[in-house]
């Protein structure tokens, strides 16, 4: 994705929506309702995306040359390889533990406790669809709550 400035929970918001679509809980069309702000003048309530896979991968600026001294890529670049090795092991030991993580009860087989194989899926609620959510107040309604606070704190400056 390119963009003018890096709008972290923006682009976790949409990817959100993105991942409704995918599963096909929501239509391709609510992208343009919630694009409309006279039909959809508040956003609704759901979960933002995974911050985890979101990676900020380069960033441009006109007349702006960045220096990295060769000891500070060196440094950085231990850093990482320490994160990695350090997640690395970190998911070894996980991997290990669902390899031998006992059965739930005794009525259940290896094979069809959670810490085997395929994970079970449990039960989902039944999905609300967006546009019949609870929703955030608008921007109106943020800013016109914010008002009356920010008039205090300038009467108490004055």
């Amino acid at each position: 994705m390119r963009g003018s400035a890096f709008l972290w929970h923006q682009i976790r918001c949409m990817v959100a929506v993105l991942f409704m679509i995918g599963q096909g809980v929501e239509s391709v069309d609510v992208i343009d309702t919630l694009l409309d702000t006279k039909k959809t003048p508040r956003k609704p309530q759901y979960l933002l995306a995974s911050e985890i896979p979101l990676v900020l991968r380069t960033c441009e600026f006109e007349n702006v040359d960045f220096i990295c001294s060769p000891g500070a890529a060196e440094s950085l670049r231990s850093h990482f390889k320490n994160e990695s090795l350090k997640y690395q092991l970190e998911s070894v030991i996980y991997q290990e533990a669902l390899r031998n993580c006992l059965p739930l009860s005794n009525n259940v087989s290896t094979e069809e406790s959670s810490c085997n194989g395929v994970e079970k899926k449990k039960k989902r609620a039944e999905h609300v669809p967006l546009l019949s959510r609870p929703t955030e107040p608008s921007y109106e309604e943020r800013t016109a709550k914010l008002k009356p606070r920010k008039e205090e704190t300038l009467a108490c400056v004055v």
